[in-house]
C-alpha cells in the first residue's frame, strides 16, 4: 500500500519547462498592463496640456475682442468735452503712428497728421493710447488679479494692444480696419497671443443744428459780426501749420480773432456757441474741398428763358434805379461832352435806357439789351416796387427751383421781389451761363442800399423763409485774399435791404455793412466793410453784421434741409463740426494665432 501512494504523488508534478512558460506569460502580461497604464497617463497628461493651451488661446481671443470693444467705446464716446473720434481719420501703423501725435505738421522723419478741424482738442487720449505714447503702444492689462488658478506658481495676466489702424475714409467716410492683439502671459512667459482684425464703417456727420457752419469763407474780415442763433463760423485756411497741436492755445483762442479781422470777442474761446473754427482745406496735407456742393440748390431745376425761345435761350436780367449820370465812354479820361450843347452827357445806367433790361445769354452787345416792352412783358412798376411773378419767370413752371441769371442789380429805392413756385424757391445767379458783356458799366453784382429791398415774395410782402431765395456765384476762380472790394460776383448790402436769403458764393464776395440778414452766408470772401462810397467817412466805428440763424425756435439750417431735401436726396452729412463714429458693418471678425 505504501508503495502505490508514492507513485501516484510523483505523477502529478509539472515539468520544469512549463513552469518557465507561465513565468514569461505573467511578465508579459505585467508589461502590457504597465504600458497601457503609462499610455493612459501620458494621454491624460497630453489632454490636460492641450486643454490648457486651448484655454490660453481662448483667453487671448477674448482679450483681443474685449480690447477692441474698449477701443471702439472710447472712440465713440458721447462726450464732446473729451472727443476722440478724430483719431478714426488718422492712420496708425508702422508707416505713420498718427495717434501718437495728432494734428502735427509734417517733419523730415514723419508725415503730417493734421486734422480737418484744426482746433480740435487733441489732449484727451483713449485707454489704448495713453498720453505720451510714442509709436506702438504698450500692452493694456485687463485683469487686476490672477484670472484663473492652474496649479502653477505665478499669476496669469491678460491684456491687449492696438497693433495698427488704417483707413480708406475720405472726407470722414469710408472703412477703417483695426488690428488688436490679445496677450496671455505668466510673468515673462508668453502663454498665448491672438490677433483680431475687424473692419468697421467710418462715418462723419454734423450731429445737430448748433454744429453747422452758418458763416464760412476763405478770406474773412468780420469786424463786428454777431450771430443770433445756433451755428459756427468756418475759417477755411490753406495754412494749417498755424493751428497745429503745438499752437493750439496761442492761435486757436489767442490770435484767431486777429486772423479773421473780428472785433467781437464773443466769437473766440471754447465756451462760445458761435465760435470761429479754422478748417484745413490744404488737400496736399490733409483736408476737404471747402464749401458745400452746388447741387444742394438744384432739386427740380428750370432756367428762366426768353419769351420767344421756347425754353432754349437763357434770359439775363439787369436792374438799376440810379439816375442818369455822366461817364467817360470815349476813353479820354474825361466825362463825355455833348458837342451841340457843350454840357456833360447824362447816360442811363442800363443799355436799354430803363430800370429793367433783359438780353439773351449769348448776345453781349449794348444793342442786344431789350426793354420789358420789347420782351413782351407788361409789368407794373408803380410805388417803387417791382415784382417778377410766376407768369413772367421760368415760363410759369411749377418746377421747385427757378434759376434766374443776373448781369447787374443796383438799387437804392426800389423793392425787387421774385415770386417762387408754390412751396418752391428762386435761385439768382451772378455767374454767366455763356459770356458776360464788357465795357457796358455792368457790375455782375448785387448792390443794395437805402430803402431798397430784395427778397422772395409769395404775396405783397417778403417771404420770411430764407430757404426760398438763394443767391449763387459758383463759376470761375475764387478771388484772392485782398478781393474785398472786387465788384464782380459780389453781394453788397446795408441795413435790412436783404432780409431773408441763403448766400452761396464759392467764387464770390459778400460785403455787408451795418446789415442784418436771416439766413446763411457761404462765400469765398466775407468782408464786413464800409461801402466804397463811404470809405472817406471819418467814423471809425467798425461796421457790423448781424446774422440771424433761428426763427421761432427752428434753425435756418433745419428749415433749409427740410425745404431742399438735402438728407433725403443725398444723405448729406451736413456742413459744420463733424462727429466721427466707427459703425459695425457686415464684415466678419478674423482671428489669427501664432
Amino acid at each position: 500500500m505504501k508503495s502505490r501512494f508514492v507513485e501516484t504523488q510523483n505523477s502529478s508534478l509539472a515539468p520544469n519547462q512549463e513552469q518557465g512558460m507561465a513565468m514569461v506569460m505573467a511578465l508579459l502580461m505585467g508589461t502590457v498592463l504597465l504600458a497601457g497604464t503609462t499610455g493612459l497617463m501620458i494621454r491624460q497628461m497630453m489632454a490636460r496640456k492641450l486643454g490648457a493651451a486651448e484655454s490660453y488661446n481662448q483667453l487671448a481671443e477674448s482679450a483681443a475682442l474685449n480690447g477692441l470693444n474698449r477701443i471702439i467705446s472710447d472712440l465713440n464716446k458721447d462726450d464732446r468735452d473729451n472727443y476722440t473720434g478724430f483719431l478714426l481719420t488718422l492712420r496708425n501703423d508702422s508707416q505713420q503712428w498718427g495717434w501718437s501725435n495728432p494734428n502735427a505738421p509734417a517733419t523730415d522723419t514723419s508725415p503730417s497728421t493734421q486734422l480737418v478741424e484744426l482746433c480740435t482738442p487733441v489732449e484727451p487720449f483713449i485707454n489704448a493710447y495713453p498720453t505720451g505714447t510714442v509709436g506702438k503702444p504698450q500692452i493694456i492689462p485687463i485683469n487686476t488679479s490672477n484670472i484663473r488658478a492652474d496649479g502653477v506658481d505665478g499669476d496669469i495676466e491678460v491684456g491687449y494692444r492696438l497693433r495698427s489702424y488704417n483707413t480708406t475714409a475720405t472726407g470722414g467716410n469710408g472703412e477703417g480696419s483695426f488690428y488688436v492683439e490679445g496677450i496671455v502671459k505668466r510673468g515673462d512667459t508668453l502663454l498665448s497671443r491672438a490677433l483680431l482684425k475687424r473692419a468697421l464703417y467710418v462715418n462723419s456727420r454734423v450731429v445737430g443744428a448748433g454744429d453747422w457752419a452758418v458763416i464760412s469763407g476763405h478770406n474773412l474780415r468780420l469786424n463786428n459780426t454777431s450771430i443770433d442763433g445756433p451755428g459756427y463760423i468756418f475759417y477755411l485756411t490753406k495754412s494749417p501749420d498755424n493751428y497745429s497741436a503745438d499752437q493750439y492755445s496761442s492761435r486757436c483762442f489767442g490770435s484767431l480773432l486777429n486772423d479773421v479781422g473780428a472785433t467781437n470777442v464773443n466769437l473766440g474761446g471754447t465756451d462760445s456757441d458761435n465760435q470761429i473754427w479754422p478748417i484745413n482745406i490744404d488737400e496736399t496735407k490733409r483736408g476737404i474741398s471747402g464749401l458745400p456742393p452746388a447741387n444742394l440748390f438744384e432739386k427740380d431745376r428750370i432756367n428762366d428763358t426768353t419769351s420767344d425761345s421756347d425754353g432754349d435761350t437763357i434770359r439775363i436780367w439787369s436792374f438799376d434805379d440810379s439816375p442818369p449820370a455822366p461817364d467817360d465812354r470815349d476813353g479820354d479820361e474825361l466825362n463825355d461832352i455833348d458837342p451841340l450843347t457843350g454840357e456833360e452827357i447824362l447816360y442811363p445806367p442800363l443799355p436799354c435806357g430803363e430800370v429793367i433790361c433783359v438780353r439773351n445769354a449769348d448776345q453781349t452787345n449794348a444793342s442786344d439789351f431789350r426793354t420789358l416792352a420789347q420782351e413782351g412783358i407788361n409789368l407794373d412798376q408803380t410805388g417803387g416796387k417791382i415784382k417778377l411773378t410766376k407768369n413772367v419767370l421760368c415760363n410759369n413752371s411749377d418746377n421747385f427751383d427757378c434759376h434766374v441769371h443776373l448781369d447787374h442789380v443796383r438799387l437804392s429805392s426800389t423793392q425787387l421781389h421774385f415770386e417762387p413756385s408754390e412751396s418752391g424757391a428762386i435761385v439768382l445767379h451772378l455767374d454767366q451761363p455763356v459770356s458776360y458783356p464788357n465795357n457796358l458799366n455792368l457790375t455782375q453784382a448785387i448792390h443794395l442800399s437805402g430803402s431798397a429791398e430784395l427778397c422772395a415774395a409769395t404775396g405783397n410782402d417778403c417771404s420770411t423763409k430764407p430757404e426760398q431765395l438763394v443767391i449763387m456765384a459758383a463759376s470761375g476762380e475764387a478771388p484772392s485774399t485782398d478781393a474785398c472790394y472786387r465788384t464782380e460776383q459780389s453781394v453788397v448790402f446795408t441795413g435790412e435791404t436783404l432780409p431773408y436769403a441763403l448766400l452761396y458764393l464759392p467764387t464770390g464776395i459778400v460785403r455787408p455793412n451795418n446789415a442784418t440778414l436771416t439766413g446763411l452766408v457761404w462765400a469765398s470772401s466775407i468782408c464786413v466793410l464800409k461801402d466804397e462810397d463811404a470809405l472817406a467817412d471819418e467814423d471809425t466805428t467798425p461796421p457790423s453784421f448781424n446774422l440771424k440763424t433761428e426763427q421761432d425756435g427752428i434753425s435756418v439750417v433745419q428749415s433749409a434741409n427740410n425745404h431742399w431735401g438735402w438728407t433725403e436726396r443725398f444723405n448729406y452729412p451736413g456742413y459744420g463740426r463733424m462727429v466721427t463714429r466707427a459703425i459695425r458693418g457686415t464684415s466678419l471678425d478674423v482671428f489669427e494665432r501664432w
